[in-house]
C-alpha cells in the first residue's frame, strides 16, 4: 500500500509540476504580449493655465489620415491621455476655440509632459523624448523674442478679434514685429546649419519658416537637412506647403476657380481678364470682417467712380453663411458679386489660394496675374491709381 501511495503521490506531483509549467507559460505569453502592445503606448500628461475650455483639441496626420481627440482638462489646467502609434508622429494641440496651438512629438513608450501658459503657447515646456527637449531648450533659449511677439500680437487680438496678425498691427509694432520675426528666422537658420540631421530642426522650420513671406527660407533651410531629417514626413509635408504657396504668391497666375453667385449664376476668373480685380475672403462668423465692409464700400465706390470705365472690380467668397446669415441690411449695401461658399475653411478655394487668416483682399491683374496678397484696404486706391499710371505709360510705348 505504501508503495502505492508513494507512486500515486509521485504521479500528482509530476501533473501538478507540469500544470504550474502550463501556467506559468501562459502568465509569461500574455505578459510578453502584454508587453508588445505596451511597447507602441505614449502618455501625455501635464497642467497649462489659462485655457478657457473644459476641453482642448490633439490632432495627429498619419500618412493621409488626420486623427482628431477632444481631450478633457480640469479647471485646475491638468489633464491626461493615452495612445498608441507604430511610428514618431507631430501632434498638434489647440486650445481656446483653436486660437491657440503648440506641437508635441509622440513616439513608442514615451510619457511626454506638457506645462506652461497657453497664452504663450511658444513657450510651452515639452519634455519626455529627445526631440521635445531639444525644442524646448531652443525656446527657453529664445524666450525673450518668443515672449515680446506673443505679447504684441495679443494686445493686437484684445484690439480686433481672433484675426490679429502682422498685417493688422499698428504701424509702430510692425516694425518691432518684423525685426523680431527677422531675428528669430537668422536664430532659427543657424539651429538648422548647426543641426542638419536632428528632427528638432525640422520642427524648428516648421515653427518659424511655415509662412509664404520665409518660402525662400523655407526651401534653403529644407535643403540643408540630412539624414533622418531628411526623411521625416513633416519634411515632406513642408515641401508640398512650398509648392502649393509658390502657385499662388505674387506674379503667379492666379489659381483658377469656378463657383456660383447667389441667384445660382457660374462665376469664374476668366470673367475678369481684362480688369484689375480685388478678390477678398471674408466669414459672416467673423466680427473683424463684418466690422469691415462699411469701409470696403467706401473704397469701392470711390474706386468705381474715378475710373469711369469700370475696369476695377471687386468680388467676396463668403463662408459660414449656412452658420449665419450676413444682415440684410449690410447685403444690400454691398453692390459687388459675392460667393456664397460652403466647407467653410475646407473650401477648395481657401486652399487654393492659401488663405489662412480673413479677411483677405488679393489684388489681380487684367493678365489674371496676382499683384499683391493681403491688401490694405486703406492703400489700394493709391496702389491702383500707380498700376493705372504705369499702364498708360506701357501703352504710350507701345503707341511710339
Amino acid at each position: 500500500m505504501s508503495v502505492c501511495v508513494k507512486s500515486m503521490v509521485m504521479i500528482m506531483s509530476r501533473k501538478l509540476n507540469v500544470v504550474i509549467l502550463f501556467l506559468l507559460g501562459i502568465l509569461l505569453l500574455g505578459y510578453a504580449c502584454g508587453e508588445r502592445v505596451d511597447s507602441h503606448e505614449f502618455t501625455v500628461s501635464g497642467k497649462l493655465n489659462n485655457v478657457t475650455d473644459s476641453y482642448f483639441i490633439a490632432a495627429q496626420e498619419l500618412a493621409d489620415t488626420l486623427i482628431v481627440d477632444t481631450i478633457r482638462i480640469n479647471d485646475k489646467g491638468e489633464f491626461s491621455f493615452k495612445g498608441k502609434i507604430d511610428t514618431m508622429a507631430v501632434m498638434s494641440l489647440y486650445f481656446n476655440q483653436n486660437t491657440k496651438y503648440a506641437y508635441i512629438l509622440v513616439d513608442k513608450g514615451w510619457n511626454v509632459t506638457v506645462k506652461g501658459d497657453v497664452l504663450y503657447a511658444d513657450l510651452v515646456d515639452v519634455k519626455g523624448g529627445d526631440i521635445n527637449d531639444d525644442i524646448t531648450a531652443f525656446k527657453q533659449a529664445n524666450k525673450e523674442l518668443l515672449k515680446t511677439r506673443a505679447d504684441i500680437l495679443y494686445k493686437e487680438k484684445e484690439k480686433k478679434g481672433s484675426s490679429a496678425s502682422l498685417m493688422s498691427a499698428s504701424p509702430e509694432d510692425v516694425g518691432g514685429l518684423k525685426n523680431i520675426e527677422f531675428e528669430l528666422a537668422n536664430i532659427a537658420t543657424q539651429y538648422v546649419k548647426d543641426n542638419p540631421t536632428k528632427i528638432s530642426s525640422v520642427i524648428v522650420i516648421n515653427t518659424f519658416f511655415k509662412n509664404e513671406s520665409f518660402i525662400p527660407r523655407l526651401d534653403q533651410s529644407l535643403l540643408l537637412l540630412r539624414g533622418e531629417a531628411e526623411y521625416f514626413p513633416l519634411t515632406s509635408m513642408l515641401k508640398q506647403y512650398s509648392r502649393k504657396v509658390k502657385r499662388s504668391t505674387v506674379g503667379a497666375t492666379a489659381p483658377y476657380f469656378k463657383l456660383k453667385d447667389e441667384e445660382g449664376k457660374n462665376v469664374t476668373l476668366y470673367d475678369y481678364k481684362g480688369k484689375y480685380l480685388l478678390l477678398s475672403f471674408s466669414s459672416t462668423t467673423c466680427e473683424y470682417c463684418e466690422a469691415e465692409v462699411p469701409e470696403m464700400i467706401e473704397v469701392y465706390d470711390s474706386i468705381r467712380s474715378k475710373y469711369k470705365e469700370k475696369d476695377v472690380e471687386f468680388l467676396t467668397v463668403l463662408i459660414d453663411g449656412e452658420q449665419r446669415a450676413m444682415r440684410k441690411t449690410q447685403r444690400d449695401s454691398i453692390k459687388w458679386t459675392i460667393l456664397p461658399e460652403e466647407g467653410s475653411w475646407s473650401s477648395p478655394i481657401f486652399d487654393d489660394y492659401n488663405i489662412h487668416l480673413i479677411p483677405a483682399h488679393i489684388l489681380i491683374s487684367p493678365e489674371n496675374k496676382i499683384i499683391e496678397r493681403y491688401v490694405s484696404l486703406y492703400s489700394l486706391p493709391a496702389k491702383l491709381e500707380t498700376l493705372k499710371a504705369k499702364d498708360k505709360e506701357e501703352d504710350k510705348n507701345l503707341i511710339k
